[in-house]
């Protein structure tokens, strides 16, 4: 990550970013994550993680190579995220069927 971060590019991916890392290095990673994105850079981060995802100010939702659900922060908390997070992993874990909802 540090290689990406210091060559300053506008838009950094970030492929499980958090993966390997123990909770306190995975906040100071998105600390990081926040400060880069506050300097107006784009970052595209994939993720298993519930809390990386609640940290963003977008999140997409793919299931079987469709977008299945989108959520914007808008004024939402990060632990308001965190649980619309994770009851539209509830919804998709139960649901058969494809479709698109947007939620903002």
């Amino acid at each position: 990550m540090a290689r990406a971060i210091i060559t300053d590019p506008e838009i950094l991916l970030a492929d499980e970013p958090t993966g390997a890392l123990d909770s306190k290095s995975s906040a100071a990673l998105l600390d990081v994550f926040d400060d880069i994105n506050a300097r107006g850079q784009t970052i595209l981060m994939v993720t298993h993680s519930t809390s990386a995802a609640s940290r963003a100010k977008r999140v997409l939702f793919i299931k079987d190579g469709i977008l299945y659900n989108q959520i914007f922060r808008g004024n939402k908390t990060e632990r308001q995220m965190f649980q619309e997070i994770s009851d539209t992993l509830t919804v998709m874990a139960s649901e058969v069927g494809d479709y698109v909802q947007t939620n903002e």
